[in-house]
């Protein structure tokens, strides 16, 4: 379902259709659509056949509207298969800090930057020990601010570093 949901909103007709169905209030007609999208009845009809297959559009008595849930569906599974997302259910006070299976923002609350230190450790590949470039690199897939990331690790002392920082590894 996946490969044909990506498909159905990779083109930009189809996806001027979903959008003026979205933004249409009631249920619209074909040619109200191709109104609003700037495109023939034609071009509309072709582009509500391949959305409909993938599920994102619904036909019945009232005529028709989006279904978006899928596309919900698919974002949700998306950032559940990254490494933060694998382990947020652990963390349900940092769902704020999280956006799309990412690290969002560090919170302010001391209480909170210790539970999503935890969460950072947990989302780590387990090594015994990081080059600063790998550590930066292994946080740059968990969060936008991986150098922010780092500098939590250490005030929290969960991981240890060298001196000049060019090491750094799990603390016991």
């Amino acid at each position: 379902m996946t490969t044909e949901l990506f498909s159905a909103l990779g083109d930009r007709k189809r996806l001027a259709v979903l959008g003026a169905l979205c933004a249409a209030p009631g249920a619209p007609t074909v040619a109200e659509i191709g109104e609003r999208a700037g495109l023939s009845e034609r071009d509309v009809q072709r582009a509500l056949a391949v959305l409909g297959g993938a599920g994102l559009v619904r036909r019945d008595d009232a005529g028709l509207s989006a279904v978006l849930e899928p596309i919900r569906a698919a974002a949700a599974a998306g950032a559940a298969s990254t490494p933060v997302g694998r382990v947020a259910a652990d963390f349900p006070r940092l769902d704020g800090c999280l956006k799309n299976g990412r690290i969002a923002t560090i919170p302010a609350d001391g209480g909170l930057k210790a539970e999503l230190g935890r969460l950072v450790m947990a989302a780590l590949p387990h090594r015994e020990a990081y080059t600063e470039r790998e550590l930066t690199a292994e946080l740059s897939e968990l969060g936008d601010e991986p150098v922010a990331l780092r500098r939590l690790l250490v005030d929290l002392r969960l991981v240890g570093r060298t001196a000049d920082g060019s090491r750094y590894w799990p603390a016991s």
